[in-house]
């Protein structure tokens, strides 16, 4: 069924406020890779949050229903966040959210839902969060409208670094305990009649994979260097296979894509971040 432009346009999504304690950062940088001797990331004396957590903080599906979304049907398909500071390591996060447009792939095919979210804390700005959401079997509405998120192509050349980063087979089934419990990451069933052979690792949690990634090869683990991080995802992560990661720098700007190393298959690209 196509979007309903009037209706998704027309929602009125309300302030939420999200309380945690450090606990839910630990978890976080656990649930993206994050070893034991990150201390940084995983030890609450010092806790550092890693800046992909405004994901975390902001999850909210419960608006779908309302705006005539099946979840079965739903796949991430880009984020692009901004951000103005750090998290705290334990408080409360204000989030106003609302969607900023829709994108038409055409009748039969997809389409798409860019959710915007405004993020503060102790009345300062954190982040703002960018998130296209793909609809399968949802297009056909009439054209695009609203924001876009922007076209990034990658450099000429060899990259300046490649990385190799695990996942873990148990991957998915420890990052939905911090918020999204989409079946589609954890019942088979559910995972094969939404068109894949098994679960798949959540798109947020490919995505700060690839933040605490960056942060440990190009920002020393130093959160507060980081201004921008944005990728599209542009295919599936089953848990246990390992990302390759190409990086280009120039500058302050870095820009990147990911692929799963078995199946030499993209799953992420047009990747870009600012550092400071």
């Amino acid at each position: 069924m196509p979007l309903d432009p009037h209706r998704l346009l027309n929602l009125e999504l309300p302030v939420r406020r999200y309380s945690y304690e450090d606990r839910e950062p630990m978890l976080y940088a656990l649930a993206v890779g994050a070893g034991a001797t990150d201390l940084g990331f995983v030890y609450e004396r010092d806790l550092k949050v890693i800046p992909s957590f405004v994901q975390v903080a902001g999850y909210d599906d419960s608006w779908l229903g309302a705006g005539g979304i099946d979840l079965q049907h739903v796949v991430h398909g880009s984020l692009d966040i901004e951000f103005f500071d750090c998290f705290d390591a334990a408080g409360v996060a204000e989030i106003r959210t609302r969607i900023a447009g829709l994108s038409d792939k055409g009748e039969g095919r997809g389409g798409i839902v860019h959710q915007l979210m405004e993020i503060s804390q102790r009345g300062r700005p954190v982040a703002n969060s960018l998130s296209s959401l793909f609809v399968r079997g949802a297009g056909g509405f009439g054209g695009d409208r609203g924001r876009q998120p922007d076209a990034v192509a990658m450099p000429e050349g060899e990259p300046h670094a490649v990385v190799e980063v695990g996942t873990a087979a148990n991957q998915a089934a420890l990052f939905r305990l911090l918020g999204d419990r989409n079946p589609l990451h954890i019942d088979p069933a559910f995972a094969k009649a939404a068109g894949f052979e098994t679960p798949i690792l959540h798109g947020a949690a490919t995505f700060g994979v690839a933040c605490l990634t960056v942060l440990k090869t190009f920002c020393d683990g130093e959160p507060s260097r980081m201004k921008r991080f944005a990728a599209r995802f542009s295919g599936p992560v089953f848990p246990g296979e390992t990302l390759v990661f190409s990086f280009w720098q120039t500058g302050t700007e870095i820009r990147f894509r990911a692929s799963a190393k078995e199946r030499n298959s993209p799953v992420l690209d047009g990747g870009r971040t600012t550092i400071g």
